[in-house]
């Protein structure tokens, strides 16, 4: 059985098959049909839903790609956890606030929508309450954040972010969620009921072969004695499989219940200084480090997925799924990373742009995990600039990502450079032909106001040194080829103004102009 709280009330729940979701498990198994299924691919937010992971606060979560068995211990609320408070005759702050602004009319999205404000009314009153300042812009951003995973067709964003802006504004009181989601789950700590929890676990293993380790040396065990089973953590690429590809899994191995997985530690590899993060930490948990360290990286998780999707990522998943278009990858190569791959065997460490071999393909053996990410501290006068290019600017898959990575001498002139695409191959991968020419080449002579002819030929066959992308649905070969070469510039505008930030500067937007006429 699996034990968990929903909507405030104890619940158990038979164990289903290993890849069925928790979607499937509320509108089926347990008769909560107001979380709706729209495109099963964790796009449109209609089966978002609540949830409390022991020692975690609270998110918001695609229903459509959590796997049923990870509900094991959670706090979930739904749809239908918000309603109606009979006690007093009156509706919860998010259904007043949607009402009062006629932000529903289909109502097929509303469930979701309702459940992404519920969560962002609490977290906004939780900062507000620990002296966080959050003007009107920072407001604004909360709102696009929480709400860029919610596709309405029908209604029209103007109304709901309307309620969202009167509800964070306190027109329609405290937000509710906070006090049901904080006390109804505790966080599992240690060997607190260690015998119990493994009889669980071994029940739950036995009727669905959904294995839920929670020590690293059962992990590697499980590896080994189920080299086929698919690893998985917030199942946000993996669980596509089963909801798109109808694939059913005989067995799974679930990764977020091991405590070295899911840390952020201080350290050092080959000298250097830095942290090791573990592969199932969140892009969530993550967003903190980057934002400090390297808030051009944070600035990329931000366009990475939704806010849903945020919450349930890692980074060994994208890691370990091996897309060509994976978004961290090329950050992570240009930033030097390093990868630690674990088995039962034994441990190595191996420069992560030496990890991908082909078009998903990589070093990784059947009985090896990933077991952590190796992200060095940024040393002294360190630059980066990161480049998405996709058709949304937010919860879309890239076309192409480029990331620049450089350090400035004591004159202020760019050296050092490492040079990391995605969607330009069938690995993410460095530049060397770009990164020689940008350590040849004058700065002024990149930028747009002296690019000439010569030059900008001299880029793009660089980049065709480089690369031989595909053209599919995103973007064909040509454009690719064009836009990366189109990044140089920008690149080098952005140092120039740097260098010269007495006199006055070109800004990047400007730029478009330029990118026109080429």
């Amino acid at each position: 059985m699996i034990d968990f709280t929903l909507n405030g009330h104890a619940r158990q729940l038979p164990a289903p098959a290993p890849g069925t979701t928790t979607l499937e498990a509320l509108r089926t198994s347990l008769g909560h049909t107001g979380t709706k299924e729209g495109c099963a691919s964790g796009d449109c937010g209609a089966c978002t839903i609540a949830l409390q992971v022991p020692g975690q606060p609270m998110t918001t979560v695609n229903a459509c790609l959590m796997p049923a068995h990870q509900l094991q211990d959670c706090e979930l609320i739904t749809i239908e956890g918000l309603g109606y408070e009979a006690a007093t005759s009156s509706l919860s702050p998010v259904q007043q606030a949607l009402v009062t602004t006629h932000a529903s009319q289909c109502g097929f999205c509303t469930p979701g929508i309702a459940m992404s404000l519920a969560v962002l009314h609490a977290d906004h009153q939780l900062r507000s309450a620990e002296g966080e300042s959050l003007d009107a812009a920072r407001r604004d951003q909360m709102i696009d954040h929480a709400l860029g995973g919610n596709l309405c067709r029908c209604t029209g964003y103007r109304p709901i972010r309307e309620a969202a802006h009167r509800l964070l504004q306190g027109e329609f009181g405290p937000a509710t969620l906070l006090s049901s989601g904080q006390a109804a789950c505790q966080p599992a700590t240690g060997e607190t009921n260690s015998a119990s929890r493994r009889e669980r676990d071994s029940e739950l293993e036995a009727s669905g072969t959904f294995h839920r380790p929670t020590r690293l040396e059962d992990l590697l065990a499980l590896r080994a004695a189920h080299p086929q089973a698919p690893l998985i953590a917030g199942g946000t690429d993996l669980m596509l499989e089963y909801t798109q590809r109808l694939r059913d899994f005989p067995a799974l191995i679930d990764t977020t219940r091991v405590a070295a997985l899911g840390t952020i530690e201080e350290g050092e590899h080959a000298g250097q200084a830095g942290w090791w993060i573990g592969a199932a930490v969140t892009y969530r948990q993550l967003m903190p480090l980057l934002r400090e360290h390297y808030p051009e990286g944070a600035e990329l998780l931000t366009r990475l997925g939704s806010e849903q999707i945020r919450n349930r990522g890692t980074l060994g998943g994208n890691i370990g799924n091996a897309s060509p278009i994976g978004d961290m990858p090329p950050l992570l190569i240009a930033l030097e990373a390093y990868l630690q791959l674990m088995s039962v065997d034994g441990e190595r460490i191996l420069k992560l742009e030496d990890f991908f071999l082909d078009y998903k393909r990589t070093q990784l053996m059947p009985d090896e995990i990933i077991h952590s990410l190796f992200l060095p501290r940024p040393v002294h006068n360190q630059r980066l600039a990161v480049h998405k290019l996709s058709k949304r600017r937010d919860d879309d898959i890239s076309t192409l990502l480029g990331v620049f990575a450089w350090r400035r001498d004591a004159s202020g002139h760019a050296q050092h450079w490492r040079v990391a695409f995605g969607g330009m191959a069938g690995i993410p991968t460095r530049a060397p032909h770009l990164e020689a020419l940008l350590s040849r080449e004058t700065l002024e002579s990149l930028t747009p106001a002296q690019l000439d002819t010569l030059t900008r030929h001299r880029i793009e066959q660089a980049i065709q040194a480089d690369f031989s992308p595909l053209s599919d649905v995103r973007g064909s070969r040509e454009y690719r080829l064009l836009a990366a070469s189109h990044l140089v510039p920008r690149v080098a505008q952005r140092i120039h103004n740097e260098r010269h930030a007495t006199a006055p500067l070109m800004p990047l937007e400007s730029l478009d102009a330029y990118l026109a006429q080429s």
